[in-house]
Order: C-alpha cells, then sequence, then structure tokens
C-alpha cells in the first residue's frame, strides 16, 4: 500500500464529478500528507526502538538516546507519547479510509480506522500494567517524564 498510495487518492479523488477540482487537489494533499506523517511516526519510532536495542549508545537521526532505568528509552519519537507508533497507525488508517467516504458517500471505509482505534486503545492500556510490572518504579518515573499514551500534548 504504501508506495502506491498518493497514486491511488490522486487517481480515486480526481475522478470524482461532485467534487470541485480545487476541493479534489486539497484533500488529496491533505490525505497524502496524513499517511506520510504517520507512517513517519510508526516507522521512526519503531526503527529508533531497534537501533536502541541494536546500538544503544549510538543516536538515531543525530538524537542521542535518553533512557529511564535499565532500557525506557524516552527521548526522540518515544519522549512524545508512550504509544506514539499507535498514532501513526490510525493517522495512515484515516487517510486510507476518507477517499473512500468520499467516493462512495459511505461512512463504511471508517470502519478501518475505527478498527484501529479499538485495537491500540486496550492494548495501550494492556501494555502500560504489563511495563509497570516489569519495570516497577522506572516506569513510574517514565510515566511522569512522558505523560502522553497516544497524542501528544492531549492524551
Amino acid at each position: 500500500v504504501q508506495p502506491c498510495f498518493p497514486l491511488s487518492v490522486i487517481s480515486v479523488i480526481s475522478h470524482l464529478p461532485h467534487v470541485p477540482r480545487l476541493a479534489a487537489v486539497a484533500l488529496a494533499i491533505v490525505c497524502v500528507g496524513l499517511y506520510f506523517f504517520g507512517w513517519v511516526l510508526t516507522r521512526g519510532a519503531n526503527n529508533q526502538k531497534y537501533a536502541f536495542k541494536t546500538q544503544p549508545s549510538q543516536p538515531f537521526l543525530g538524537i542521542k538516546p535518553e533512557v529511564i532505568g535499565t532500557g525506557l528509552l524516552c527521548s526522540g519519537f518515544w519522549g512524545l507519547a508512550t504509544h506514539i507508533n499507535y498514532l501513526g497507525e490510525i493517522m495512515q488508517a484515516v487517510a486510507v479510509s476518507v477517499p473512500g467516504v468520499v467516493a462512495t458517500g459511505s461512512l463504511l471505509p471508517v470502519l478501518y480506522p475505527l478498527f484501529y482505534v479499538s485495537l491500540f486503545i486496550p492494548r495501550a492500556q494492556d501494555d502500560d500494567a504489563l511495563c509497570k510490572a516489569k519495570y516497577g518504579e522506572d516506569w513510574v518515573r517514565y510515566k511522569k517524564r512522558v505523560p502522553y499514551k497516544l497524542i501528544p500534548g492531549v492524551w
């Protein structure tokens, strides 16, 4: 999906007779931008975590790793929210579903991002409980440093 997504959005939206051309272009730009930003969050966070696990003292994209306790990364993507990678996945799903909603007038495509929300919200809660059990007081310190679960500055 990733490399072809911008082309599919442009194709779907540009062939809708009921959507004015300027609105179609703006919507395509917003969808592609949202998808790309979500991809950066997801891949960036996961790649940072992988880099930290394989080379814990090396910077990632120029960001020196900051650690709480024995292994809780709290810099870069992981300093924004404890489950920032989930937010990226949800953003990508929204970007994929919007053209379907516009093209069909149906809300059925919204089930795709809603599936991710229903999957990731309970998973984030479960992950927090597991991490609290695993890391103990280090997890409490991490949560004070990174208080947001999914959306930086909001929740």
